[in-house]
């Protein structure tokens, strides 16, 4: 046996007090940026605006709005339509092509699961406008079909546009996680169905469908969410359909009435805290286990029926869903399009104008989410080390602080930062710090989970022996933990810096003219009706954030499609 020659000073070696020291400043850094904002939000929302948050000031009046102001109960049940019928769109398109992915012997399905991933890549708000391009008053299908079959398309702009782009925006969450739960289906249970004469269809009523149900509402919950927090898409598409995120917005650029936002966040919050009681009460409701320890997959249906049927539908989703994404590259080199079936000229010069007028806004997002991504870094690192490692009161309470505001949605967040350093002890409005942090409070989820589970995976045995051996915690640290969980770092690093390029809900809240986003200046051309501007500014954006993502996926050996699934 080789024995562990100890470090001649291990024995009487001072105390080591920088883990202490970490700790400390993790937890303060919690408090100060993640819980104390998110405080000042519930305080304000009981308190009348410009008033300060004092006893004698708690009110329910900002909530009382709901009950009587028209245009507070019209966002209201806007947002609930919106929600649950994007939600129902996404998931009656995603069932079926996850079925076919994952249950028809198709060809291309790796292929196939990696172009459902793309619209995930880039923002909904940045294919929205690709339906204006496409479908709005003028649009290159509305004329199309009005010049051959002298028909008038429905509106685009409303809830038809608003539900369409979110449905074809977030559908790949429940394709993703239900088809990965087909495929890790126990197949002996269908089997022994058949074996007994059950047919495909009462197999799939009564076994397939049944044993992924949480699955399916796990998807539905995170569309749902997302659906029912984003702003982009209602405010190029709603026009007059307003909703939760753009009452808002209205109440902040309109008022400056940082308590009615405040409150209205609330109303937003409690219905996703709403939407995630009853993923619990599905979950207990339906619990299946698998007791035969699969080792292969289930069965393929190989019939060429099947196949036809399959392969059609897949093909006919996948257009429609990466229609969005098409048209804006599509429309980024055209120049010129006067009323034209087809544009008359095209060329570079979209790019060319945008990049040289833009490119403080690109510069700026570079800045703020490189930025952010490092901060994230450190405390995702320190903070996952420790949850992972050390035993101390309130442990749960830490996961859940930087988790919670990656499940909400990004416009609460972003009153919580206005209602918390806009005045007092830290005035950080107008600033780029500000946005660092409301991103790093956004994203530093990804980096805390990402790390949690490779310190997982690394044996606790290798930072006593070096401990053992006379180094410090920071000695540790540095040249044995990190280096294991470097690629794990890196990846989750890079996944946020890429979805911090297209992050809109926060930034809209947060910015100054100094430090205007790409997002923002998308979003200004689109505003301004500078759509072929806007398209190119846009895929810069997708090109920029796709060759993130798949660099991150390359790092850690891990698809496209597996890194969003384990991150919806």
């Amino acid at each position: 046996m080789t024995a562990i020659a100890l470090h001649p000073g291990a024995e009487r070696r001072s105390f080591d007090w920088i883990p202490i020291l970490v700790g400390v400043l993790t937890m303060a850094t919690t408090l100060v940026f993640l819980v104390y904002p998110l405080v000042c939000a519930i305080g304000g929302a009981f308190v009348p605006s410009g008033e300060p948050l004092a006893l004698e000031n708690l009110t329910l009046g900002n909530f009382e709005r709901f009950l009587t102001s028209t245009s507070y109960k019209r966002a209201f049940w806007n947002s609930l339509v919106v929600g649950l019928t994007a939600t129902s769109l996404a998931t009656l398109l995603a069932l079926p092509l996850a079925y076919a992915v994952a249950r028809v012997d198709i060809p291309f399905r790796r292929a196939i699961v990696a172009l459902a991933v793309l619209p995930l890549i880039s923002p909904p708000f940045i294919g929205a406008y690709s339906w204006i391009i496409l479908l709005g008053r003028n649009g290159l299908i509305t004329r199309l079909v009005a010049h051959v079959f002298d028909v008038q398309l429905p509106s685009i702009y409303g809830p038809f546009g608003v539900i369409t782009a979110l449905a074809l925006g977030y559908f790949p969450y429940v394709f993703l996680i239900v088809q990965g739960a087909l495929a890790a289906s126990d197949p002996y249970v269908e089997e022994a169905a058949r074996m007994m004469g059950a047919s495909r269809w009462r197999i799939l009523r009564t076994i397939t469908f049944p044993s992924v149900v949480p699955a399916i509402a796990a998807g539905m919950l995170i569309v749902f969410i997302k659906a029912l927090g984003d702003f982009g898409v209602p405010s190029i598409l709603g026009g007059e359909y307003q909703v939760l995120p753009t009452l808002i917005y209205f109440q902040i650029h309109g008022f400056f009435n940082l308590n009615a936002a405040a409150a209205i966040a609330m109303v937003n919050v409690a219905l996703t805290v709403g939407a995630l009681g009853v993923l619990a009460w599905v979950n207990r409701r339906r619990t299946f286990a698998t007791i035969t320890g699969v080792a292969r997959a289930s069965r393929r249906a190989t019939g060429s029926g099947a196949k036809l049927a399959a392969g059609s539908y897949v093909a006919v989703v996948l257009l429609i869903a990466l229609l969005p994404q098409i048209t804006v590259v599509v429309s980024s080199f055209v120049e010129r399009w006067s009323g034209n079936r087809i544009p008359l000229i095209w060329g570079f010069g979209n790019f060319a104008r945008v990049l040289t007028n833009l490119n403080q806004p690109v510069i700026n997002s570079l800045i703020l989410g490189g930025t952010a991504t490092l901060v994230c870094v450190v405390f995702g690192t320190v903070t996952a080390y420790y949850v992972s490692r050390k035993r101390f009161f309130g442990r749960w309470a830490l996961d859940l602080t930087i988790m919670l505001p990656f499940v909400l949605p990004g416009l609460v967040v972003g009153v919580a930062y206005l209602v918390g350093f806009n005045d007092g002890w830290i005035v950080l409005t107008g600033t780029a710090t500000i946005l660092v942090l409301a991103y790093f409070t956004r994203r530093a989820a990804y980096i805390f989970r990402s790390v949690q589970a490779a310190v997982g995976q690394i044996d606790g045995k290798l930072e006593e022996a070096s401990t053992l051996c006379g180094a410090n915690w920071a000695t540790t640290m540095r040249r044995i933990v990190v280096p294991l969980i470097a690629p794990a770092i890196l990846a989750g690093a890079i996944l946020v810096f890429a979805t911090l390029l297209g992050e809109i809900s926060v930034t809209i809240l947060l910015f100054s003219a100094k430090w205007k986003t790409i997002s923002i200046a998308i979003y200004e051309y689109v505003i301004s009706d500078e759509l072929h501007n806007a398209s190119a500014m846009g895929t810069v954006a997708i090109v920029m954030t796709l060759v993130l993502v798949l660099g991150a996926s390359r790092l850690v050996g891990r698809s496209m499609s597996e890194m969003f699934r384990s991150w919806g």
